[in-house]
């Protein structure tokens, strides 16, 4: 079978190979491709980059494409998707991802060369929906207001949504012309239902990347009472919502710490001041009004290796968005045996039962989470019961042969479609 792939991030095999050395960069597809290739697949990846192409073996090649503004449609991507179908003639042609113009690109070449019947479109996130999610629990003079790197880039929070907000727009013209959707949640397939109800609907979970089927949480080597959150990047991961919930479990636990990956925005150098956008100096803002200094570790650039040490050495992992669809960070920290907590957004509830798994709040109301998070330290080695149930449930969920199979199984389906 010969499998089209269209990325909107690099595998990191492919990121090797581009730049001649290892890199250790690992994302959420490299995983299912080193499956498929070890099954003999013929694979052809496209993926962002500076039009570099070459191949990985005698069966898997790669293209990369210039991205340009993900909410900004560019015809002349469908026409060079147009040149790799009728160069490769997939059976199947599989895209990862709704978010960027790529996608609506890659389904307009599809429908001229009649081959929509044999393109599926996986559903990581959905920026229509995100996008009305956003700025949830911002003040509105902090979604409005403008830091010197917000003027000159004309990107401070409430443009960031409206951007979103296009890059939506794109997503659901390209979702209303797909004849097939592979999906994992409630949440996708209520969305994508409502967006286009003659879709047919294909049932996959995900596979993680594969240093986290390795290894098991413990309270004994855990950091007593820290805290692990997976991202402080943009307001829609609701690290604000975590740090007024933070403040609320140092009143119970003074020696309470919060660990997150990426780089610090309490840096108070002259450089980083003219460049911090204003959901950094939000969340700066609220570390002082809380009075939480001191009290936050920023690990930087963490890989999969690293993100599995952060998960293993926390009390508790929490995921306090505002909206996803199947965290992948849930399930790498669930996988791992690690009590979780997480806002009830999108999809979360098809991954986690509240009470016997973890605990699941609603996203507006941080002082639930607080109240989940001093659960767990005051439950102390008796959080390995929930690590337990966590990690049984996600063992399933996130399955690589089984999901190898279903993936396998519709990749089947597709190729026969249209053909007599």
């Amino acid at each position: 079978m010969k499998l089209l792939w269209l990325c909107n991030a690099v595998p990191g095999v492919v990121a090797s190979q581009i730049s001649g050395r290892e890199t250790g960069a690992v994302n959420w597809v490299d995983h299912v491709l080193s499956d498929l290739r070890s099954r003999g697949q013929t694979i052809c990846i496209l993926c962002p980059g500076n039009g570099a192409s070459g191949a990985l073996d005698g069966l898997c090649s790669y293209q990369t494409y210039v991205e340009g503004r993900p909410d900004v449609y560019k015809p002349a991507l469908e026409a060079q998707f147009r040149q790799v179908l009728c160069a490769f003639q997939p059976d199947v042609i599989h895209i990862w991802g709704t978010e960027y113009g790529h996608t609506l690109a890659m389904v307009n070449a599809a429908q001229q060369e009649g081959l929509l019947p044999r393109l599926a479109v996986s559903i990581q996130g959905l920026c229509s929906v995100a996008a009305r999610h956003y700025a949830q629990g911002i003040p509105h003079t902090v979604r409005g207001r403008f830091t010197l790197r917000d003027f000159l880039r004309q990107d401070n929070i409430r443009q960031q949504a409206r951007v979103f907000a296009r890059r939506g727009a794109l997503e659901v013209e390209a979702l209303k012309k797909v004849r097939h959707v592979i999906g994992r949640t409630e949440w996708d397939l209520a969305c994508t239902g409502q967006i286009n109800p003659g879709r047919s609907y294909h049932f996959c979970s995900e596979t993680l990347r594969e240093p986290f089927y390795a290894g098991c949480w413990a309270y004994e080597a855990c950091r007593k009472h820290r805290i692990f959150a997976p991202s402080c990047a943009y307001p829609v991961k609701g690290f604000h919502y975590l740090l007024e919930a933070f403040a609320q479990v140092l009143k119970v636990y003074p020696d309470a710490t919060l660990a997150v990956p990426g780089k610090s925005f309490l840096r108070t150098d002259a450089k980083y001041r003219l460049r911090r956008g204003s959901y950094d100096k939000y969340l700066a803002k609220l570390v002082k009004q809380y009075g939480l200094q001191g009290k936050i570790e920023f690990l930087g650039k963490l890989s999969a290796e690293g993100m599995k040490a952060a998960n293993l050495s926390a009390n508790v992992f929490v995921q306090p968005s505002t909206i996803e669809n199947s965290p992948n960070a849930l399930g790498e920290a669930m996988v791992l045996g690690v009590p979780c907590i997480a806002s009830d957004v999108g999809g979360v509830t098809s991954l986690m039962t509240h009470g016997t798994e973890g605990f699941i709040y609603d996203s507006a109301a941080p002082y639930m989470l607080a109240h989940y998070i001093c659960k767990v330290f005051a439950m102390g080695d008796k959080a390995e019961a929930l690590g337990r149930a966590a990690r049984a449930h996600a063992q399933l969920t996130h399955d690589p042969e089984n999901n190898l199979e279903a993936l396998l199984s519709i990749y089947e389906k597709l190729a026969g479609e249209g053909r007599p």
